[in-house]
């Protein structure tokens, strides 16, 4: 089966290239706060407020909403991540996990609960330094962040995709897959940061996401496509794909990935179309942000700010 898979070079928190509910599947591992460069000024996370990072990341998730289906899912990977001694003072942990699952719930999703992944991370700070705390004495010592969550979210009603019985055949899991997919815990490795885009899931984490939850010929999107996994995966496993990337110097990885940089086993039928975001959708997510403006105000920064948990529990955003 050929498939068509869309590069679009520009910023998913205005998706205008993509219609509403044309889309089966969303598969994402967004940028952490203050964490990596990803070498694009308008990038979300490295040079944001805290309130700034997920107001942004909240525009994604309310895009995803509208281009998915009735009844499919939102799949988020995304791991707790130790807040830095050198601004805070002091090493805690920032869930932000819990501002993605208060956030989509309020905007109609139904939260699946989540997959724990896990998996082997760095306890280096940004400096090199190992973080371990008292080590080796008690009170002081810290837990290794060697898991991250893969937070699942439903659109509410009926899918409009009427899927044959020959392409549900296609799609079919076996026992083995399904006894191994459909459980709390995974266990693989990460993706070794070495292919020309700094921050990478393993090819597994969208396999797994995609025959759990689509068929054959659907269309799959990742709004942080990066270095182009879960569209690779996604032709493989003979569905389309739309990915949206900020930095257009990830774009030979993409392709390279992909395959259109070199021989595939796959079909020559596939099809792999560049677009550039038009500039007007800058104005776009500038109305948003203000619309967004007084819910935004709401959303402090509870790291900085705990004494706004009880407003950020009761606001309705």
């Amino acid at each position: 089966m050929s498939t068509k898979h869309k590069i679009i070079i520009g910023d998913s928190r205005c998706m205008a290239e993509v219609k509403d509910e044309s889309v089966h599947l969303v598969i994402t591992s967004p940028p952490y706060w203050q964490i990596k460069d990803y070498g694009e000024k308008s990038q979300i996370g490295f040079n944001d407020s805290y309130e700034d990072y997920i107001g942004k990341l909240n525009q994604v998730w309310s895009e995803c909403y509208r281009i998915l289906d009735p009844g499919c899912r939102l799949c988020v990977n995304i791991g707790d991540q130790f807040a830095r001694a050198i601004t805070y003072g002091r090493y805690k942990i920032i869930p932000i996990r819990t501002e993605i699952i208060k956030f989509c719930e309020s905007i109609g999703f139904d939260y699946m609960g989540a997959v724990i992944w896990q998996k082997m991370t760095t306890m280096n700070t940004s400096g090199g330094a190992s973080v371990m705390g008292s080590y080796p004495y008690p009170r002081n010592g810290l837990i290794a962040i060697d898991y991250e969550f893969i937070l699942l979210f439903k659109k509410l009603g009926k899918t409009t995709n009427n899927v044959s019985r020959a392409i549900k055949e296609k799609s079919k899991l076996t026992n083995e897959e399904w006894r191994k997919y459909f459980t709390g815990h995974w266990n693989f490795a990460g993706e070794k940061q070495n292919g020309g885009h700094i921050a990478m899931f393993p090819e597994e984490l969208p396999r797994r996401l995609i025959k759990m939850f689509s068929f054959v010929g659907e269309n799959v999107l990742d709004p942080f496509l990066g270095s182009g996994t879960t569209s690779k995966m996604a032709r493989e496993l003979s569905r389309n794909s739309i990915g949206y990337e900020i930095n257009k110097d990830f774009l030979p990885v993409i392709k390279e990935k992909i395959g259109r940089n070199k021989k595939s086993s796959l079909t020559k039928d596939d099809v792999l179309e560049i677009v550039y975001q038009r500039s007007k959708n800058e104005t776009v997510l500038n109305n948003k942000s203000k619309t967004k403006e007084n819910n935004r105000a709401i959303l402090n920064n509870r790291i900085n700010h705990p004494e706004y948990w009880k407003q950020l529990k009761n606001a309705n955003l």
